[in-house]
């Protein structure tokens, strides 16, 4: 019995194969304070990302997410599917190739840079042409060495982007070398970005293609909401200059780690209504349950979004059904609010969430 307890005491250093909009990687350490010491199995309804989850060790898990999208990449990493691994790592590395390429074109596209600030261009045609020689210069084969949908739609974000920053650099003031350099490796960059968005939106390819893509782009994507355009595409804004030397080194490393494989064979994952996930699985008097629901969502809630009549309807199973000890993290302004005050719950705030902790225990 002892052995077993110490590892309820142990944490694990695996990373978020993800980022994901409201995630818990930046308060994971406080929300570890908080957790109680001693449980049995662990639950988390709303998955995300899963910062805490993956820090969990010794326990067996039950997580759950609505979003079928992102619980198929969760799919394809247990499965250890060889062509997830491949077209992820590949991406990861394609980014990671811009560093280097960007000083192939550095000093030239400086130069046109510097020309066009002075106003040496009189057709925009020749500015075209010029960036166009420069940007031709990286061919997709060297950023991708497998061949994934449409390679010639990467020249085109290539070119498009490139011209785009050089014209918008046209009017910054106090410009150097430094902010020229930096300014193209990002446009580099968003243009990997861009270009495995197509993928992503492409329906011509397969589940796992469209996976590594979209666990790609939700690690350089600026922290919105994962929601679909109006035309029915994912089209998440590019996160810009701050992420631009993130490189994804640990979760490559993790992909083909035993501890990864290890952790999910003792996890169940669902994809389903997080009422329903729990109801389903009964969390226990020895069980703790971790939820961090999507914000309240008052008008055009999608499939994933949170109403205040769901919200409702957690508090109500929370209070009145629940036997395990359990932490909701939850807006000020939620409705529900008033049922855990009624309910006599602890409710408290702390630096480093912007969230209330309403605990049960």
């Amino acid at each position: 019995m002892a052995a077993r307890l110490d590892l309820k005491y142990s944490y694990s250093d695996m990373k978020p194969l993800v980022k994901w909009y409201g995630g818990l990687e930046k308060q994971l350490d406080d929300i570890r304070e908080l957790m109680p010491r001693n449980y049995e199995r662990y639950y988390e309804p709303f998955l995300g990302g899963g910062a805490v989850y993956f820090s969990v060790e010794g326990h067996s898990c039950l997580v759950n997410d609505k979003c079928r999208d992102l619980m198929n990449i969760y799919k394809y990493m247990r499965k250890e599917s060889r062509q997830f691994r491949i077209l992820f790592k590949m991406m990861a590395k394609a980014w990671s190739k811009m560093d280097a390429f960007q000083y192939r074109i550095l000093d030239e596209l400086s130069d046109i840079t510097e020309r066009n600030r002075r106003g040496c261009y009189k057709d925009f045609t020749d500015l075209v042409d010029d960036v166009k020689s420069q940007v031709d210069r990286i061919s997709y084969g060297e950023v991708f060495p497998y061949v994934i949908p449409d390679p010639e739609d990467f020249k085109m974000e290539m070119r498009h982007n490139m011209i785009q920053e050089v014209l918008r650099m046209e009017s910054l003031v106090d410009l150097d070398d430094e902010d020229v350099g930096l300014n193209i490796l990002v446009s580099l960059k968003q243009s990997v970005y861009s270009f495995i968005t197509e993928v992503l939106n492409n329906k011509a390819v397969g589940a796992e293609v469209k996976s590594a893509a979209l666990a790609f782009i939700l690690n350089y994507s600026a922290d919105v909401p994962y929601k679909k355009d109006e035309c029915g595409e994912y089209r998440l804004p590019f996160g810009g200059k701050k992420l631009c030397r993130k490189l994804l080194s640990e979760q490559c490393q993790m992909l083909e780690s035993e501890e990864l494989q290890a952790h999910f064979a003792k996890t169940v994952f669902e994809c389903m209504d997080a009422v329903d996930f729990l109801r389903k699985y009964e969390p226990a008097v020895e069980d703790f349950v971790l939820l961090d629901p999507p914000d309240e969502l008052k008008r055009g809630a999608k499939a994933w979004d949170y109403s205040p009549e769901a919200h409702k309807r957690l508090a109500k199973y929370l209070l009145e059904e629940c036997d395990a000890k359990w932490i909701l993290l939850l807006r000020p302004n939620a409705s529900s609010l008033p049922l855990y005050k009624s309910a006599g719950v602890r409710i408290m705030s702390q630096d480093g969430f912007d969230k209330l902790i309403v605990k049960n225990y």
